[in-house]
Formats: structure tokens, C-alpha cells, sequence
């Protein structure tokens, strides 16, 4: 009985830490810089040396987009993008959306959550609109590497549900599936419908 009030106690507690994160960054305007040293990423088959990642608030350009998904191996975005650049735009790094980043990598003992985050934003950014089946893998890479990071199962389980929840395509949030291609939606109303 004492263990399950303790791992009640623990993910409540945790659950206030990310809630009080995610209104502190709110509040906040999510602006902070991370002061985190750039980690790098041991599943990547090919990387290209590029001279410093984005930090929180920087713009990555298409451009930038590719050279960063070359740099993670992300092989398959960086074809998506080199075959149709004009159909991407640029978009502001926030590190893990909503939420004070460098507050909730302390939370959940992750260093390298902000390099976590931005590999699974490029995932997103250049994910193929209507693909679930490549968001879910998207996701569940982003839980792995949050698991691989320090983080408990709780807390990688708990943002991989935030981010199944909040980047749904059709919410056409900053950081919805597919936000980096032009013209996917409109924010506020949804997906615009093709012919």
C-alpha cells in the first residue's frame, strides 16, 4: 500500500510540476534561451557538420531545415524538402512547445530535452500532411529518446500523449503536424480542404 500512495504522490507531483511549467511559459511567452550544450544524437547514420543548432526563438529557414535534417539523418525529410522546396516556409524553434523549456528539462532530468525537441519539430515541420502513420512514428521516437534521455516512463509517456493530443493537423496550432508547409491550413479554422 505504501508504494502505490508513493507512485500516486510522485505523479501528481509531477503532473503539478508540468502544469506549473506549462503556465509559467504561457505567462512567460515561452522566450528563454536554452543554456543547454548542444548533445549530439548516436542514432543518426549521416551527419553533416553544421556550425550551431537553433536555440529557443530562432527562425529556421527551409534551407536551415534541411542542412539540420541532413545533420540528424532525418534522410526522408531532407528528400521531401530538396524535391519541393517551395512548398515549406520558415518557422520559429520553441523548443517543446507550451511548455518553459529549460524548467521542464529540469523537471524531468533530461539535458538534452531541447535537442529532443527539435528533431521531433522537424519531424513535424516537414511531416506529409494526412500521415498518421508518420506522426505516430515521429511521436514515439520522441518518447524513446525522451526514455533514452533520463526521463521516467511517466514523464516520456505523458508528453508523448501531450503531443498525440495538442499536434493533431487539424487543431492548425504553430506546432500541429505539418506546420512548416505553406498554406496546409488556416490558424484557428482547420485544414483547408484540397481538390
Amino acid at each position: 500500500m505504501q508504494e502505490r500512495y508513493s507512485l500516486s504522490l510522485y505523479s501528481t507531483l509531477l503532473i503539478i510540476g508540468l502544469l506549473l511549467g506549462i503556465v509559467f511559459g504561457v505567462l512567460s511567452g515561452c522566450t528563454g534561451k536554452s543554456k543547454q550544450p548542444n548533445a549530439s544524437n548516436q542514432g543518426a547514420d549521416t551527419k553533416r557538420n553544421i556550425a550551431e543548432l537553433p536555440k529557443i526563438g530562432d527562425i529556421v529557414t527551409t534551407e536551415r531545415g534541411l542542412e539540420l535534417c541532413e545533420h540528424y539523418g532525418l534522410n526522408y525529410l531532407a528528400d521531401r524538402i530538396e524535391d519541393n522546396p517551395d512548398l515549406f516556409k520558415e518557422w520559429e524553434f520553441d523548443g517543446c512547445s507550451m511548455t518553459p523549456t529549460e524548467v521542464l528539462r529540469e523537471i524531468i532530468k533530461v539535458p538534452s530535452l531541447t535537442e529532443i525537441c527539435l528533431r521531433h519539430d522537424l519531424g513535424y515541420a516537414y511531416g506529409e500532411p494526412g500521415n498518421e502513420e508518420e506522426r505516430i512514428i515521429v511521436d514515439k521516437k520522441f518518447q524513446n529518446e525522451l526514455l533514452d534521455g533520463g526521463a521516467s516512463k511517466f514523464a516520456a509517456k505523458t508528453m508523448f500523449d501531450a503531443v498525440r493530443v495538442g499536434g493533431k493537423e487539424k487543431l492548425c496550432l504553430p506546432f500541429s503536424w505539418s506546420f512548416a508547409r505553406v498554406a496546409s491550413c488556416k490558424p484557428g479554422v482547420g485544414l483547408i480542404l484540397k481538390r
